[in-house]
């Protein structure tokens, strides 16, 4: 049992981190490369990571937990470590997302669309502001 809940913990933190850095990107703080180093009894310390990988960061500075949090141009990208556990997650811009979700829906080979008098009948009505926010 304490195997299992030091995995969710592991993952808990990273996305809590990773959703504060989201946050930070699209409120406009500036670009940044920190770790944010966990110790053993629960210490949280945070060092400039910038050209230095995560193992690296771990045996210079120590700990037990390490997350690096990189924020470039509005995109995120998290990194953590703890003993064998490691996880990669990352933001995409929002084309990007757009293209995977009307990528997934309409493959260029499958889709063929129909005439344009049933185009008009079945259009859906226009993605409202609110809908686009998602992508933001």
């Amino acid at each position: 049992m304490p195997d299992e809940f030091s995995v969710r913990a592991f993952w808990a933190d990273a996305e809590n981190i990773f959703e504060t850095a989201i946050q930070a990107a699209q409120s406009g703080s500036p670009d940044c490369d920190w770790a944010i180093l966990i110790d053993p009894q629960g210490g949280i310390r945070m060092v400039e990571a910038a050209g230095w990988a995560l193992p690296s960061v771990l045996a210079q500075h120590g700990g037990e937990t390490a997350y690096r949090v990189t924020r470039e141009s509005g995109q995120v990208r998290l990194e953590g470590r703890r003993g064998s556990q490691t996880c990669l997650l990352r933001s995409e811009p929002p084309a990007t997302i757009a293209r995977h979700l009307l990528g997934a829906q309409f493959p260029p080979t499958a889709w063929n669309p129909p005439g344009p008098a049933l185009i008009a009948e079945t259009a859906p009505a226009p993605p409202t502001r609110d809908l686009w926010k998602m992508f933001a």
